[in-house]
């Protein structure tokens, strides 16, 4: 397991490095104190902070000699993830065609499900009310259009 944490923890250090890197190129406003890659830019130190972390707790810790767990296909967390996955793509593309408001609670309801929720009542009055406070917040205070598909 310590070995596959240190290579783990070196991948999410390369990655987080590149993305500070490219939100070094993002384009800056004057006049603005915190320009758009200021949350990218504070993900990636986070991100290079925990992995670094990782790398350092396993270095240090010469007693964890077990192996790391198998993942396959038949690995039933492993699925959900898939699954999961699917349909954020499914959003994405979508997204464009059907808009936000249709696409955004399907999308809710369907990762609860995944998720184990079988409360089908609540999961639809949390999907459809997720859907508005956040198409709300986007569109009237922030000033933020969604894409709204054939809707719009």
């Amino acid at each position: 397991m310590r070995k596959a944490n240190i290579v783990a923890g070196g991948i999410g250090m390369l990655f987080s490095a590149l993305a500070f890197v490219k939100t070094l190129s993002f384009k800056q406003f004057k006049n603005v104190p915190v320009g758009p890659e200021f949350f990218p830019c504070a993900l990636a130190v986070g991100l290079f902070i925990c992995c670094l972390a990782l790398v350092i707790q396993n270095v240090l810790d010469k007693a964890n000699t077990e192996k790391a767990p198998t993942m396959g296909l038949k690995n039933k967390d492993i699925q959900r993830m898939l699954v999961g996955l699917a349909i954020i793509l499914a959003t994405a593309f979508l997204w464009s065609i059907l808009g936000f408001l249709i696409v955004t609670p399907f999308t809710i309801f369907s990762l609860m499900f995944v998720l184990g929720k079988r409360e089908w009542i609540k999961m639809a009055i949390i999907s459809v009310a997720v859907t508005a406070v956040v198409f709300l917040a986007f569109r009237f205070l922030l000033g933020i259009e969604m894409p709204m598909g054939f809707l719009g």
